[in-house]
């Protein structure tokens, strides 16, 4: 488990890092779980983790939704 923690926020930084800024921490473990269970699929390629928790705005959490809006403002608000 403490694996999939390790890895998850080292993906999110990774993730996030290409739409806009940096992420920081409170939004990495925001989405984190998000990531996981929505987008693992896509895991380790950020760039396809963080398109899919974009495309999965719908799905993600309050908090998740929250944090991607610091990156692509439009397209997280859009519904």
């Amino acid at each position: 488990m403490r694996f999939f923690t390790i890895s998850g926020l080292a993906i999110l930084g990774i993730a996030f890092s290409p739409i806009a800024a940096p992420a920081n921490a409170s939004d990495q473990s925001a989405c984190m779980q998000d990531a996981l269970s929505i987008c693992g699929q896509f895991i380790p390629d950020h760039e396809r983790v963080a398109a899919c928790l974009m495309a999965n705005r719908q799905r993600v959490s309050p908090a998740c939704r929250g944090a991607l809006t610091h990156f692509n403002p439009k397209s997280a608000e859009a519904s």
